[in-house]
């Protein structure tokens, strides 16, 4: 189901799942991509809520807003990429949401997040929110704010695409380094030929050429993810 609620001045919309058996759940959050609570992210949800998690799809941009070509990714996520603060607000404000569901045990909740969601959840994290873990797929990884050494309090997993064109290597090693100086526990796991968006989110084919389905990553990704949230959720 779709619940309304507000970070601060701004109306957002975000999307709810939950198992039909009594008592409370550990929590999933989810930060989508640059196309914001699509369908796709939702069935992503209710397949979470097969699993026996309480699961809420964050609203990244505002209700009703639902970007597609051929408006442009970038132009669409920098007011959030440039205020790193505000970011970390609207994913606060959609774990409130979250935590306060009474099919959620507030206690253990963590975060995934797919490409402009990866870098949520990360900075998320990078803010000490009390998340059993966090996994960016496909995530951008710059950190204008990088983390403080002992802040981050959720192990931390990125999975990533080795021929991503829009977080390359040098990126993505310049993140290893930062996880290291903050002292987190994090991992990082690398798919051969897969690009930016291997999983399907965020990507509009020929619109969106740097990002690409790539099957087995897609299959790989989610089994890994649903054995990380196994074990920081148990």
């Amino acid at each position: 189901m779709f619940i309304k609620y507000r970070d601060g001045d701004q109306p957002l919309e975000g999307y709810f799942a939950a198992p039909r058996s009594a008592g409370r759940r550990p929590g999933v959050l989810i930060a989508p991509s640059w196309m914001n609570v699509t369908s796709s992210l939702c069935a992503r949800a209710d397949q979470l809520a097969d699993l026996d998690y309480a699961v809420f799809v964050v609203d990244a941009l505002g209700a009703g807003v639902r970007p597609a070509p051929p408006q442009c990714p970038l132009e669409v996520i920098r007011p959030l990429m440039t205020d790193r603060l505000a970011y970390r607000q609207r994913m606060l404000a959609g774990a409130t949401v979250l935590e306060n569901r009474p099919e959620c045990d507030g206690d253990r909740v963590a975060a995934i997040g797919y490409c402009f969601g990866g870098c949520g959840v990360l900075e998320f994290a990078r803010s000490g929110a009390p998340l059993r873990g966090v996994v960016s797929l496909h995530g951008v990884l710059t950190a204008p704010l990088p983390a403080q050494r002992g802040t981050i309090k959720a192990k931390v997993l990125v999975l990533h695409g080795d021929a991503d064109p829009v977080v390359p290597l040098e990126r993505l090693l310049a993140f290893c380094d930062e996880m290291r100086q903050a002292q987190a526990n994090w991992q990082v796991i690398l798919y051969s030929d897969a690009s930016h968006g291997f999983t399907g989110e965020g990507s509009a084919g020929a619109h969106t050429l740097e990002a690409a389905m790539h099957p087995q990553a897609e299959r790989r990704s989610w089994q890994t993810m649903v054995a990380f949230l196994e074990e920081v959720l148990e």
